[in-house]
């Protein structure tokens, strides 16, 4: 223990940090762990998972409000199982001199531990079951390869402690709270940018404190008179920005700057590589703008911020200023840990630009190859993490655990070039369809039949098999080559050997995305009332038929479909403009049918969402007219209640009602006057 505390001691000095793995029995991980921070005196450390008897711990699933502040020490305990993203973010709060340790199984059976997190890869928990997981194997891999990680497995002596250089490192903050020379020089640069009002935009990998800087431009540019506003995808995502302004500095999400347009002179954007390319050109139009962004990030990734939008900015203001950091100012520039936490999630992927011609090959792709071939995964997870705004290291493990997930990837010149991710789901079983259609199970996936089922109001949905494309991607230097649809050619090709009724998607419905997927043969049977609070779009889902079945259902469906949007675009669906709505192909709308009163008699009865089922609810009272069985007031209670675009708080608040529920719960008691008798159907 004299030798452990000199270590650690000298690890502080350098400013580096270490991973430890534990690697054995729970009980023993935990009681070796607790005697090693013990020893050292770390009272400022913090357990995430399961902890021994009286130790304060996060649950891995809440990892985000752990962080926030910075630690001695991390004790992470994947038998809780091993999520990427709670692992990547937490490690970025140990602080310089800091330890890690990693408790988990025996390395050789970790790969076929029945790992919690892997219960959010599945849609029932019991397809967990017996799973091996291709992300452990490959992490279990790269753990034993460095030489800087300190192994020590149950049974074993305590590895030998490798020899520290001695390299000092300080870190103390000057008079403007700065670090170091670069990060100086960038808040000058920024502070410049503010003041001739020309967009800047920051990059850096994580701990070089670019969030820090924007919190101090900030607290200057406040105490100048500027108005000041902080935006970033999430809150969480602006929380260094802001304890580092001790102005009045006001955050405001992205949808919510779209649609309200507040007053500011200057607008910082954090974590910008995670918000979508069209609306950062916006808020870019609109304010004069400081981004920062984080290159490999685990908010986002910054490789489709610098292609797609940089270029865009500078066709907008060609004179726009551009600052980077790449000296580290949480830790020394010798820290091994930040290096392999990047190998460990693929977090530095970078994909190989492909050639702009010659022949197209396409083929599936196993998680096993990926397994085996890691360059292909590093090639694969760098062009996801190009063309997405939001692709997280629990993509990776998504990509290689998920049973459902099939992968086809075109290569041109064995280098990737375009890539389809596809899940397969449906059918349900028919007690759980039913209790999905009447609001009473949401299982995890099978999003296309659960919506289509409940949100929809397509009862059938549940009974069809569906290949949903998750993620459709080319390279951007090989955009614009119709590469997109000749995928898409080939899986609709292949579907035929899949077994399923329809192809599907589900995305942010721009007018050029609808254009892309209608132009290819997919028909929309749903946008979603609400908008992503990120991108501010309304999601659409899609869908090709192949089976002789899908093809009989689906011109129903979309009449269907139609005749709800009559409905929604008086109401929720209303600031949509008339240009969006040119980008749309409709069937004729169906009129009233058995199907509205199925929908009626399971809302009354059970658990339905109102604001969905208005347009249904809506014709089978037309239907239904006059309203014999309810009284004057009774009437103008349901009238209200079915309004468009009205919500139901506010007729609660008009109606002297306790609030949303009592508004919803009265819609059902009114409705239920039309069926004397529920049904057990």
């Amino acid at each position: 223990m004299t030798e452990w505390s000199h270590w650690r001691r000298q690890l502080r000095h350098n400013g580096e940090r270490r991973l430890l793995v534990l690697s054995g029995c729970e009980s023993w991980a935990m009681s070796q762990a607790r005697r090693l921070i013990s020893s050292h005196g770390d009272a400022n450390s913090i357990w995430l998972g399961q902890a021994p008897s009286g130790q304060e711990s996060c649950a891995i699933g809440k990892f985000q409000g752990a962080l926030g502040r910075e630690y001695d020490s991390l004790v992470f305990n994947t038998h809780s199982g091993l999520h990427p993203d709670a692992f990547g973010a937490a490690v970025g709060a140990v602080m310089a001199g800091g330890l890690v340790l990693l408790l988990c199984p025996p390395l050789s059976e970790w790969p076929s531990y029945a790992d919690p997190d892997l219960v959010r890869y599945v849609a029932l928990p019991e397809q967990a079951a017996g799973l091996y997981s291709h992300f452990l194997h490959r992490f279990t891999t790269l753990l034993q390869q460095d030489p800087s990680v300190l192994l020590w497995q149950q049974g074993t002596s305590f590895p030998a402690l490798p020899e520290l250089s001695p390299a000092p490192w300080r870190r103390e903050r000057d008079r403007r709270g700065c670090l170091n020379h670069q990060q100086r020089r960038a808040l000058a640069m920024m502070l410049q940018a503010a003041r001739r009002r020309q967009p800047l935009v920051l990059t850096a990998d994580r701990g070089r404190g670019k969030s820090s800087l924007l919190g101090l431009a900030a607290e200057r540019l406040l105490a100048a008179g500027y108005r000041v506003l902080l935006t970033a995808p999430s809150p969480g995502a602006a929380a260094q920005a802001l304890a580092h302004c001790d102005g009045p500095l006001d955050f405001i999400a992205p949808d919510a700057l779209l649609a309200q347009r507040p007053d500011a002179d200057i607008l910082l954007v954090d974590e910008a590589a995670a918000i979508p390319v069209p609306m950062l050109l916006t808020l870019a139009r609109r304010y004069c703008c400081l981004f920062a962004s984080t290159e490999h990030g685990y908010e986002g990734t910054g490789l489709g911020f610098q292609l797609k939008f940089q270029p865009a900015l500078t066709a907008l203001a060609p004179d726009w200023k551009k600052v980077h950091l790449d000296m580290p100012a949480r830790w020394s520039p010798q820290d091994p840990l930040e290096p392999l936490v990047f190998r460990l999630l693929a977090l530095d992927a970078d994909p190989i630009t492909p050639p702009r011609e010659g022949e197209l090959n396409i083929r599936w792709v196993s998680r096993k190859q990926l397994q085996d071939d890691d360059r292909l995964l590093q090639q694969l997870f760098g062009l996801l993490t190009l063309a997405h705004y939001q692709t997280r290291p629990s993509d990776l493990r998504h990509l290689l655990d998920a049973p459902e997930l099939s992968l086809a990837i075109a290569f041109r010149s064995d280098v990737p070039v375009a890539a389809a991710l596809l899940t397969r789901e449906g059918p349900l079983p028919p007690p759980l369809a039913q209790a999905i259609w009447r609001g009473q199970r949401r299982p995890r996936g099978h999003l296309l039949p659960q919506s289509l089922s409940f949100h929809g109001g397509i009862r059938e949905a549940c009974q069809f098999t569906y290949q949903r494309v998750m993620r459709i991607l080319v390279h951007p230097h090989c955009q614009q080559q119709g590469i997109g649809s000749q995928l898409l050619s080939w899986l609709q090709q292949e579907s035929q050997q899949q077994g399923c009724d329809f192809l599907g998607t589900s995305f942010g419905a721009s007018p050029e995305l609808l254009d892309f997927w209608q132009n290819n043969g997919f028909d929309a049977v749903r946008i979603g009332l609400g908008t992503d609070g990120v991108s501010g779009l309304h999601a659409a889902m899609m869908l090709w038929p192949r089976s002789p079945k899908a093809q009989q259902v689906l011109p129903l469906w979309q009449s269907q479909f139609s005749a709800n949007l009559d409905f929604y675009r008086r109401g929720m669906l209303r600031e949509l403009p008339d240009d969006w709505w040119r980008h749309l192909r409709l069937l004729p709308p169906a009129s009233a049918t058995v199907r509205d009163s199925a929908i009626a008699h399971d809302f009354a009865f059970c658990h339905r969402d109102l604001l969905c089922d208005r347009p249904a609810l809506v014709r089978f009272i037309q239907a239904n007219t006059p309203l014999t069985p309810l009284s004057p007031r009774q009437q103008e209670l349901l009238q209200a209640l079915l309004t468009p675009g009205v919500l139901p708080a506010e007729v609660a608040q008009q109606q002297g009602l306790s609030g949303q529920k009592a508004a919803t719960q009265q819609c059902r008691l009114l409705l239920r006057h039309f069926f004397p008798v529920p049904s057990e159907t």
